[in-house]
């Protein structure tokens, strides 16, 4: 049998991560993305494999008891697939937070399709972060993108997110981390951006991930350039929005020289990373923002292994 836990790993995101793979056999996957890394394969509904809780247990007090040194962020839940759609979540997920110690965030990556279900949404109350993908609202976009299993349908899903988001806020101290991947010329265009970003509004996100492809995926698909998917990022006001660099910075890009007015009016629409500042704004900007965060008129918010800089409530309106 392959192994139930892969890593460490460090993530951009999330900090040193140890992996539990819900699916280490085969992928089982209710979607079969055209970005995604593993072999194609026809969607299913349900897991006809799924490994004992008590496995996933014993592999994971194995490690915790033996690699006392290694450093340990999140515990991230995944799968060769989808893992909301192991069967034994919630009860796996009970058996194994009693273990960990306090610094040791649980996490799982989703794609989101499955929040409408009572039992998925009575596991996902029990994690620290959940991150889920919304590739797009428009439904051919969202059929050619994430090519999902028949018994899904989009408006199932909005749902879904909607209504698990309120709960999860409501019950939890937990992270909502959304994610949206883009192909050139699928789910790119400025109308879909639009939808996103009116959608998400009312999310109650802590972060929103916007990226593309940064490895070959297993189907035919083209990337969006840095600067494309900043003028994607650009629909989504009000939200920390990260965006992966593959690339070094541009250095042709016209940096932008702001005063406190515009530089604090910039930042309450979109929160920005310390690398994002960096690209996007002049030296002068950059002191002026370390003058204001002084003044606490700014403030760096950590979201998961990422900060954002925006304004405090102290900050001119």
């Amino acid at each position: 049998m392959k192994n139930l836990i892969f890593g460490p790993v460090i993530s951009r995101r999330f900090g040193y991560s140890l992996g539990v793979d819900l699916s280490p056999t085969k992928k089982q996957c209710n979607f079969d993305c055209l970005y995604c890394e593993l072999q194609g394969a026809k969607p299913q509904d349900s897991m006809d494999e799924a490994i004992a809780v008590h496995e996933y247990v014993k592999a994971i007090s194995h490690y915790l008891a033996t690699q006392t040194q290694q450093k340990l962020d999140v515990l991230t839940f995944t799968a060769n697939g989808e893992p909301t759609l192991y069967p034994h979540l919630l009860e796996l997920i009970r058996a194994i937070k009693p273990l960990l110690p306090p610094h040791i965030k649980t996490l799982i990556l989703s794609n989101g399709s499955l929040f409408w279900q009572k039992n998925v949404r009575e596991a996902l109350l029990e994690f620290d972060i959940i991150k889920f993908s919304l590739d797009s609202l428009n439904p051919k976009a969202f059929n050619r993108i994430d090519r999902p299993h028949k018994s899904l349908n989009l408006e199932s899903i909005k749902d879904g997110i909607t209504s698990f988001a309120k709960e999860f806020t409501q019950k939890t101290n937990g992270k909502l981390i959304g994610e949206i991947l883009l192909l050139k010329g699928i789910n790119d265009a400025p109308q879909y951006a639009e939808e996103l970003a009116q959608f998400l509004s009312h999310i109650p996100l802590s972060r929103l991930d916007i990226g593309t492809l940064d490895r070959p995926p297993a189907h035919k698909a083209t990337p969006l350039s840095d600067k494309e998917i900043q003028a994607f990022a650009s629909y989504f006001k009000g939200i920390c929005v990260y965006i992966p660099k593959r690339t070094p910075k541009d250095s042709h890009t016209q940096k932008r020289t702001l005063n406190t007015q515009e530089l604090i009016q910039a930042l309450s629409m979109r929160p920005l990373t310390k690398e994002d500042m960096q690209i996007l704004f002049s030296k002068d900007t950059l002191s002026l923002a370390n003058t204001l965060l002084k003044e606490n008129l700014l403030v760096w918010e950590q979201v998961g292994n990422i900060a954002f800089l925006r304004p405090t409530e102290n900050a001119p309106k």
